[in-house]
Order: structure tokens, then C-alpha cells, then sequence
């Protein structure tokens, strides 16, 4: 073999096995069934935090010292954005924090014990009137998230998250253009009942697999339609 023809073997060989190495470390897709919170932070400010997004669609991950670090995660139609906290905090204290990206930026604040995880002075680029609802994750509850829509008298996102037999939603009208909390009950895994709606609406319906279907009605049932969904985290 030429020393000409000895390299360019070289050089195929090198970048076939790096094209192979660099898809090896391609993240999975596959959703998770199990916590990725730690037991010892069930009960305190540490932890993690999941949700769903408005302003168009999108879920969000806060991981506050579950495994030393502190990041928020949130994932708009597709697009991933990492926000960050110059900010130090205790374990088992009241907790504030202000997570920046450029210049989107919200505040994240939650009891000591974990619970009352809340989202204020939420700015984020590009999205009219965004709102973010989160959810404490514990080692024996995942959390799962949720992305879809509602449809007929009224239209718009109807994003859930379903932990320890519970639905709760952030809902956005195109209609009346307002968010609403939604909260229902998951029976043995299967039915979403007994939904309600700030708005005054009520919801019932079916959960399979990664995916769930219902209805929905207003409180003179003048306006109703269906509503869907399917986990994307």
C-alpha cells in the first residue's frame, strides 16, 4: 500500500470511528418512569422542581442541589434554554432565587420544606403574558409533564403535570386570553376526574399510556369541547 493511500485509510478510519463515538453520546429520548429527586431532599428546599409553560408551550426543570448543583432548565416548542443563579442558598431554609438567561429572567421562591414552589416576575422574550407552574418532585412520586391543547367553545394549551394521582394544569385561552390553574384527580391510572377549572369550567377523561384525552364544559355547559395531551418529559 502507498503511503498516500496508507493516510487517507487513516483518515477514513479516524473520522468513522469518531461520527461512531459521537453517536454514542447522543442523549435517549426514552421518557423516565422512575425520580431522579434524592430521598434526603424530599422534605426540604433542596430538590427537584418540575412544570409546564405559557406564553406558547413548554416545560421546565429547576434542580436546586439535588446533586450539588443549582439550574433551571426550560424547554419552549423543541428549544432548550439553561437559566442561572449567581445566588447561594442553605439546606432546609426558606429559599429565593433569581435565575437569569441574557435578558429573560424569573424568580423561583419555595418553603423550606419544599412545599409552595412558586414562579413570579416571569420575563421572557418573545412570549405575551408567559406563566409557569412547578410542582415539588420526591423520591417516591415522579413527576410527569405534560404538552396540549383544548378545543371547541374555547381553544387554546391546556399543559399538565401528573404526580401522586394528581392532574394540574396551567391553562391559556386564545378566547379570553388569560392563563387558569386547572386540578383533577387520577383514579387507578386511567380516568381524570372530578376537574376543575379557575375560570368556573370543569374537565373529565380518559389518561393512556403517554397520552390523555377529555372534555370540558363551562358552568352553564353553553361552551365545551375535548382537550388532549401527551408527556414530553
Amino acid at each position: 500500500m502507498s503511503k498516500i493511500k496508507f493516510l487517507s485509510f487513516l483518515l477514513f478510519a479516524a473520522v468513522t470511528l469518531f461520527s461512531c463515538a459521537k453517536k454514542d453520546v447522543v442523549p435517549s429520548t426514552t421518557l423516565m418512569d422512575t425520580p431522579t429527586a434524592i430521598a434526603q431532599y424530599d422534605a426540604s428546599n433542596y430538590g427537584i422542581y418540575k412544570g409546564v409553560f405559557v406564553g406558547s408551550s413548554g416545560i421546565i426543570v429547576i434542580d436546586i442541589s439535588n446533586q450539588g448543583k443549582i439550574l433551571a432548565t426550560l424547554i419552549i416548542e423543541g428549544k432548550t434554554y439553561a437559566y442561572t443563579t449567581t445566588q447561594t442558598i442553605l439546606p432546609n431554609q426558606v429559599t429565593s432565587l433569581t435565575f437569569v438567561n441574557g435578558n429573560d429572567h424569573f424568580n423561583f421562591s419555595v418553603a423550606s420544606n419544599g412545599t409552595n414552589p412558586t414562579i413570579t416576575n416571569l420575563v421572557i422574550s418573545g412570549h405575551v403574558d408567559p406563566a409557569i407552574m412547578v410542582v415539588k418532585e420526591t423520591s417516591l412520586a415522579i413527576v410527569k409533564c405534560y404538552e396540549g391543547t383544548f378545543s371547541g367553545g374555547d381553544n387554546g394549551i391546556f399543559n399538565a403535570v401528573i404526580f401522586n394521582n394528581k392532574l394540574k394544569a396551567l391553562v391559556k385561552s386564545t378566547t379570553a386570553n388569560s392563563n387558569f390553574i386547572a386540578e383533577g384527580t387520577v383514579v387507578n391510572n386511567v380516568t381524570i376526574s372530578a376537574g376543575s377549572v379557575s375560570s368556573g369550567s370543569t374537565f373529565s377523561g380518559m389518561l393512556s399510556g403517554n397520552t390523555f384525552t377529555g372534555t370540558w364544559n363551562d358552568t352553564q355547559a353553553v361552551l365545551k369541547g375535548t382537550f388532549t395531551g401527551t408527556r414530553t418529559y
